[in-house]
This record gives structure tokens, sequence and C-alpha cells, in this order.
């Protein structure tokens, strides 16, 4: 137990030395200053919106110091002429549900930088908490710098966003039919499940359309099997003598037609997301095939963008490296990513930056000099969950992440590891984006010769400290 509080004594010391102290000389610099002397706060909301001026400003004017706007397009603009006419030159605005968007954009357009605010950053406000509070609160937040803006992508990459983020909602509303189109095939007695890994495959797709044309017998539906099924026909043709009902044949129609509706979807999306893409600018420029050194070709999963041009090749040009040569990483992978984060990393200046911004690393919270706790942030981020989706495919591989998560899952728990092991993949992804160079996989041989020879250092550090012979069998 004592053995234990001087390691955690120890531990709490040494981020002590490594926290910023100020010193008496500099005590000046650390007192409030203007930061943003042309600055004005927004409160949102799904009716009105409330602006505060500076008082300076509004006080030079002879205007009042808070202003309210209705949420119409002709009040949006409203806003902005004022902002404009006063000389407003950045503006702190709540990122209150979907209503910030418009006026963002109305506001960037017309020159003025805005700073979207994350809502649990400010929610102390002294008095009431009212509407015309909370934008004078902002305001004179912002004036002494004193908040930071929420990561905000370029216009392009926020449209990517959108397709993305609907893409995936369309997947889980397809996959909820599949469901059902699963359960009524069971309640017939239908187990096509049993011997076919997904029935939305090839073989299960014709199996159903006939089945919904009217073809019950069981050999001839068998017979629309796929040369690539690894089942035999007669072991399909046992599972489809099935009991028919009418009642579920209609339920399967119906989720049919609405899986298809949801499909088509799906395609039209990828179309707009490969459209969207010929338009971003190329890191690399296309040459021939003979010159230009193509990224390895992948296997394509189900849910990956459906287009007639090669997504990994198009990424490639774009970011002008192979990020799926990253272990773990598939093509789609890095476009959802990419979505979320931009392809532009000059907004996180270190890779360290990249991951505290994805909930990567601890928070430590010390306090009486002691640590009482290190959890990470919940951050909410599409890219986060992107990295942590891979993490189990790459565990049971033989790369350097897959023996990095094996050793210290016995430690720390699965959950810390996938955190741990997606924090190295994003720095990897950082380093790989900004540098422009291709990752290497070196492997789990060397990653363990590696953890090998820093614990023989190790040995012969304590060796030397404490006196001690080693000897090498």
């Amino acid at each position: 137990m004592e053995k234990r509080r001087k390691d955690k004594r120890e531990e709490v010391t040494k981020l002590l030395t490594l926290q910023k102290i100020r010193d008496v000389k500099e005590l000046e610099s650390y007192k409030l200053s203007v930061c943003h002397p042309h600055s004005a706060g927004i409160d949102l909301g799904s009716k009105e919106i409330y602006v505060a001026l500076d008082p300076r400003i509004a006080a030079e004017m002879s205007l009042p110091i808070v202003h309210v706007f209705n949420t119409f397009t002709s009040g949006l603009l409203s806003c902005r002429d004022l902002l404009c006419s006063c000389g407003i030159t950045t503006v702190a605005m709540e990122s209150t549900s979907v209503y910030w968007t418009t006026i963002y954009s109305i506001l960037e357009s017309s020159g003025i930088k805005v700073c979207l605010v994350n809502p649990r950053k400010f929610r102390m406000v002294p008095g009431r908490k009212t509407d015309v509070l909370d934008c004078q609160w902002l305001q004179t937040l912002h004036l002494y710098g004193l908040i930071t803006g929420s990561f905000h992508p370029e216009e392009k990459i926020s449209v990517l966003r959108s397709y993305m983020r609907e893409r995936s909602r369309i997947i889980k509303d397809r996959s909820r039919y599949v469901c059902r189109m699963q359960k009524a095939l069971t309640k017939m007695n239908l187990l096509l499940n049993n011997v076919l890994d997904d029935i939305m495959g090839k073989t299960g797709m014709s199996i159903i359309r006939a089945i919904l044309e009217g073809e019950r017998d069981p050999h001839k539906l068998a017979s629309l099997r796929s040369g690539r099924c690894k089942y035999t026909e007669d072991e399909i043709a046992e599972s489809l003598n099935g009991y028919y009902k009418e009642d579920q044949l209609f339920l399967l129609k119906t989720n049919y037609d609405a899986f298809s509706f949801f499909d088509n979807k799906l395609t039209e999306i990828d179309s707009q997301i490969t459209d969207l893409l010929e338009e971003f600018p190329l890191k690399k420029e296309k040459v021939e095939e003979t010159e230009e050194k193509k990224p390895k070709y992948r296997k394509k999963n189900k849910n990956d963008i459906r287009s007639e041009k090669d997504l990994q090749d198009m990424l490639y040009h774009i970011l002008g490296t192979d990020m799926t040569a990253i272990t773990g990483l598939q093509p789609n992978t890095v476009l959802q990513i990419i979505a979320e984060v931009g392809a532009d990393m000059s907004k996180f200046p270190t890779c360290n930056h990249f991951a505290s911004y994805l909930g990567f690393v601890p928070r430590n919270q010390i306090t009486g000099g002691e640590i009482i706790s290190t959890k990470t942030d919940r951050v909410k981020s599409s890219a986060a969950q992107a990295f942590k989706k891979v993490v189990p495919s790459i565990s049971r591989g033989k790369s350097a992440l897959a023996a990095f998560y094996r050793r210290v899952v016995p430690r720390i728990g699965t959950g810390k590891a996938i955190v741990a092991v997606s924090r190295k993949l994003a720095i990897i992804f950082y380093n790989t984006l900004v540098h422009g160079s291709e990752y290497v996989e070196f492997g789990q041989e060397k990653y363990l010769q590696q953890i090998e020879e820093r614990e023989k250092r190790l040995v012969i550090k304590l060796a030397k400290k404490h006196n001690w012979e080693v000897k090498y069998s």
C-alpha cells in the first residue's frame, strides 16, 4: 500500500513539472487584455436571435447594446447589415442545433470571422438565464479571448460531411428492413440465414425476388445460387422447404420495396459524392499509368462507395499519398475521416492536437496533489468512430499495431487498448497526410524486437544503479 502511494506521488510530481507555473515578474502579462475589440455575441434560437454589440461601439454609435432579429432570411440579412455598419470583424456564436448554419454562412461570406462556441463551455452565466444575458456574456468572453471556437471545415468539406453523414443514416435505415425481411422469412421457415452469410448478397436477393414473383419449388429457388456460394444446391433447397403464409409474403414484399428504395437512394448519394470529389484540387496530378505508382488493389466491401471510378485512386490524387497503405484503413474509412476533419491539417498545430480533438488523450484532473481522474473526453465525432471501428480488424493481424494492442490489453483492458491504438493510428494518419510520405508497415516481428531491446537497456540501467552482475544466456 505504501509503495502504491509513493508511485502515485511520483506520478503527480512528474505531471506538475510539466505544467506551466507563472513567474512573479510576468504577472502583468497575465492580466485580462482586450483580444477582439470589434466583437459581438449572438445567441441563437428557433424564432429569434439576440445580438450583443461591444458596449463601447454601441455608445459611440448611440445604439442599443442588444438587438433582436427574427430567424427568417430577411432578419438574418438585417443582422449582417447591422454588424457590418458597426465595423464588427468577429462574432462569437453558440452552436445551437442546426440553427447556426445559415447565419454562419451569411457572416462568413461578408468577411466577418465567426467563432463557433460549444455551449457547455459557457453555461455558468451570472444571474438569471435569459437570451439577453447569454449574448452579452458571449460577447464579453470573446472580447477578452476567454473562449475558443470549434473546428469547422471549409465549404467543400462541409458539403462532403453532409453527404457522408446522410449516407450512414441511409445504410442504417436500409439495414432495418433487412432484419424485417429476415424475420418474415423465418416465420415461413425459410431459413436462408442458415446457409447464407448475407441474405442481401447475389444469391439471397435472387431467391427473394423469385419468391415474390410466385416461385415455390425449393430446387428451382436453389438453382439461383451464385457459383461463389460455399453451400451446395441441395443444402440451400433443404432450407427453402418452408411453410408459406400470405401475411408474411405481403410483409416480405413491403420490406423488400422499402429496402430497394433506400438502396437506390444510396446509389444516388454515392453519385453526388463522386461528382463532388471530382471538384477537389489535386495534390498529385494524374499521369499515365505506366509512369504513376498506383495504390495497391483492395477488396471492396458491400457498403463501399458505388462508383464507376476508383475511389482509392481519386483519394490518392486528392491527398497526394496513399492513405490506404496505413494498417486497417480502407478507402471508405479514409473518406469518412476526411469528410469530418478535412484534408488540410494546418488547423491542428501538431499530431497531439489532432489526437486531442478526436478525444484519444487523457484529461488529467489533479487536486490535492492527487490524480482523481485520467478519463478521456467523450467526443461525439464520426472521425473518432472511424478510427475505433478498424481496431478489431487490426488486432487480429500481424502488424506492429496488432502487437502493441496484444501487449497492452492484458494490462489496461480492451476499452482503453482500443483508444490507445486509435491514438497511434490518428498520429500516423496526421503525419502521413502532413508530410506526404507513404506509410511503411514494419510488422510485429520488428516491433517485438524493439521492445526486447528496450527491456535490455532498462535491465542494464538498473544493474548499473544497484551494482548487479548481468549474465545473458
